[in-house]
Parts: structure tokens; C-alpha cells; sequence
């Protein structure tokens, strides 16, 4: 179980889990809301523009506290040759 008080990567931002346990807030020091993180998927989705280095720690952080719990691989689609025969 996820711990449901914020939590912090540096003093730039902060976290905190949204009541159900699927989604991660992102806020910064302003408490804007920042990203939005599904932990069903891994998927981050920022509301805000963040330099790059700023985006990697923070996924990296919510990856390393939150790992994503579909880690289901997509299988590429098999191509078959079927013959119509008369």
C-alpha cells in the first residue's frame, strides 16, 4: 500500500497520491499543479512547461517510489500469408 501524505524529490516539488491510489500529483514549490502521474500505466503527463533534466528526476523519482503496475508488453502484430485457392 502507498504511503498517502505528500512526498518530496527536492524543495522545487512535491507529490501527493490522489485519493483513489491510482494517480500521482506533481506540484512545484508554488503549489501549482505540474504533471499528473497514472501509476496503472507509468505514463506522466505534464501540464506545465519544465526544463529536461527537471522532467527526468521527477520520473525517474515517481517510477523509482510509484512503479507502474501494467508492465504488460505489447506483442507486435503476426502477419500470416493465407492464400485464397480456388
Amino acid at each position: 500500500m502507498h504511503n498517502h501524505s505528500p512526498a518530496n524529490v527536492s524543495h522545487s516539488y512535491h507529490f501527493k497520491e490522489a485519493d483513489n491510489g491510482t494517480l500521482i500529483r506533481v506540484f512545484n514549490s508554488d503549489h501549482y499543479l505540474m504533471a499528473e502521474y497514472l501509476i496503472s500505466t507509468g505514463r506522466v503527463s505534464w501540464q506545465r512547461v519544465v526544463a529536461v533534466s527537471q522532467r527526468e528526476s521527477v520520473e525517474k523519482w515517481l517510477l523509482a517510489h510509484y512503479p507502474a503496475e501494467n508492465k504488460r508488453v505489447v506483442n507486435p502484430i503476426k502477419r500470416t500469408n493465407k492464400t485464397a485457392r480456388n
